[in-house]
């Protein structure tokens, strides 16, 4: 058996340095939960101190592929093959046995038993590569196929280099079963063989229930953990959906969109804002009366499905109207007025948190307790996170606070926040603008140096990845590492971004959805974030 159902993000967790992990994995299966099952006890428990807390449950996946299906130490475990001859081999990663294909032409692919499968469960597919003499490229394929044999939708991972001198963790495919789906099919295909023969061990395919368990409110936090409304541990892993901040063309959500959130299995829904939207001020260019009504709308289809909407301040407008954008720090007044408002607005919904400014690039000074900085060739007045954390439980309201730390919420404040329910918000990006070979940082699929920063304080409270990317959507390697080093952290974490079209540079969906018109497929980027939901999965 692959070692991928024992215990998947410690065994990768392990590996990031190497960049060779890439999670995959695709969700589906609505689970809407009411809003009374959301309400928590109307009084929150009281901080103590650090303390040994209850893990979290969750249910193991079903694999499919067993035997010598998935582990070949005997025979060629039923796998046929297009282009290719098969035979057992007893080089093995694992267990005394692995599968030997040789091509017959220029590619070939390789196909495991047909399995039995359900419309709108998960599946995941991995394997294990190895060349003999030379190296080839090779991929994982998931086709879904309905009750009369036609296949309806098929998946393809990225394009990986096996090795010679080593196996190597493809990466990971995953898909949403359409409906009227019937079985499902694990396939790995060498688009450019060669004539040397190529190992595959260790191949998985998983079945895991749709959808997400739905999250309890309110939100607290016990020295480093965020505790659910029953005073549970809970981790938060989602993605962001941009578009709400104004000045971009990005389309707004829409309650289908928010349900295929809910479909893939995300309990958290990063949400980024405009202040220039909802604070009224000289400018009034940007202002909209009705805005706190969208925003209302967007709220409710996300608590409404069990998860958590994050609000965040992510854009703003200042200096003589200028284009709305990102800036340096939350601007005062209005960012104070701003929050007064949000909190007011909804305190008492359970499921609500607020993420107080995005990405700060002040001095650690200006970053506690505001003052003045330069920006765009004018002096600009700017409130600390500390004001903003009072102006917040000044109205009354309790909910869980993040606060992003500095550098671009890239390092952690050198002074924390005094108070109660507060998490640290940490950006991870070793390529913000580009991929490699135009981003020069040093091995750039390995986010650890950058997490590393944050062990420290990690030990004391909460840390969420409130954001982090890959500038191609087709490579989920780093996606994937960065979820890995926070799950053996055992940090919450958001993607960045879903922003309603397919066309961005750090986008998550590919451009076509499946065949049957009903789901969104992520692209190789999105699989390694869909993977971590299926950490969310429901208990059984």
């Amino acid at each position: 058996m692959s070692p991928r159902s024992r215990n998947l993000w410690e065994e990768r967790a392990g590996v990031i340095a190497s960049a060779i992990v890439v999670t995959v994995l695709v969700a589906l299966g609505a689970l809407v939960a009411s809003r009374g099952e959301n309400n928590g006890p109307s009084s929150l428990p009281t901080p103590g101190p650090i303390q040994s807390l209850p893990a979290e449950r969750s249910v193991a996946p079903h694999e499919l592929l067993t035997g010598d299906a998935s582990s070949f130490d005997t025979s060629t475990g039923g796998w046929s093959s297009q282009g290719a001859s098969i035979r057992p081999s007893h080089r093995a990663r694992s267990g005394s046995g692995s599968l030997s294909a040789t091509a017959s032409g220029t590619s070939m692919t390789l196909w495991s038993p047909i399995e039995k499968a359900s419309g709108g469960d998960r599946y995941v597919g991995e394997a294990y590569l190895r060349g003999t003499s030379a190296t080839a490229g090779g991929q994982l394929q998931l086709r879904f196929i309905d009750g009369s044999g036609t296949v309806t939708d098929t998946e393809v991972s990225a394009l990986a280099q096996d090795a010679s001198s080593g196996w190597a963790l493809l990466p990971v495919v995953a898909g949403i079963a359409p409906k009227r789906t019937a079985q499902v099919q694990l396939g790995v295909s060498f688009p450019s063989a060669g004539s040397a023969p190529q190992l595959m061990d260790d191949a998985t395919l998983e079945q895991t229930p749709g959808g997400h368990a739905p999250v309890v409110g309110p939100l607290t936090t016990r020295g480093n953990q965020i505790l659910d409304g029953h005073g549970h541990p809970v981790t938060l892993r989602g993605l962001q959906r941009f578009g709400l901040e104004g000045g971009t063309n990005n389309p707004l959500p829409t309650q289908a969109e928010i349900q295929q959130l809910s479909m893939w299995g995300a309990n958290e829904v990063r949400i980024s804002l405009g202040e220039q939207k909802w604070v009224e001020t000289a400018c009034a260019r940007d202002y909209e009366p009705d805005y706190p009504k969208v925003v209302d709308r967007v709220v409710q289809w996300v608590t409404s499905r069990g998860m958590v909407a994050l609000l965040n301040l992510h854009f703003a407008a200042i200096g003589h109207c200028s284009k709305p954008g990102l800036t340096p720090m939350a601007d005062s007044p209005d960012a104070i007025t701003f929050w007064q408002q949000v909190a007011t607005r909804y305190k008492d919904a359970p499921l609500v948190a607020f993420d107080l400014f995005n990405e700060p690039q002040v001095p650690a000074p200006v970053w506690l307790s505001g003052g003045t900085y330069s920006f765009n060739g004018q002096t600009v007045s700017a409130v600390g996170m500390a004001e903003l954390y009072q102006t917040v439980r000044g109205t009354g309201a309790r909910n869980l606070i993040v606060a992003s730390g500095l550098s671009y919420a890239s390092a952690p404040p050198t002074e924390l926040l005094q108070g109660t329910n507060i998490a640290y918000g940490e950006h991870v990006y070793t390529c913000p603008n580009a991929p490699p070979p135009q981003c020069t940082y040093p091995n750039p699929y390995d986010p650890s140096k950058l997490m590393d920063r944050w062990d420290a304080l990690e030990k004391t409270s909460p840390v969420i990845v409130s954001e982090f990317g890959w500038p191609n959507g087709d490579s989920g390697t780093y996606n994937a590492n960065v979820i890995a080093d926070a799950e053996h952290k055992h940090l919450s974490w958001s993607g960045f971004a879903w922003d309603g079209g397919t066309g961005g540079l750090f986008t998550l969906v590919q451009a076509q959805p499946a065949s049957d018109g009903t789901t969104i497929e992520p692209n190789a980027s999105g699989m390694a974030l869909v993977a971590g939901f299926a950490l969310n999965r429901p208990a059984t």
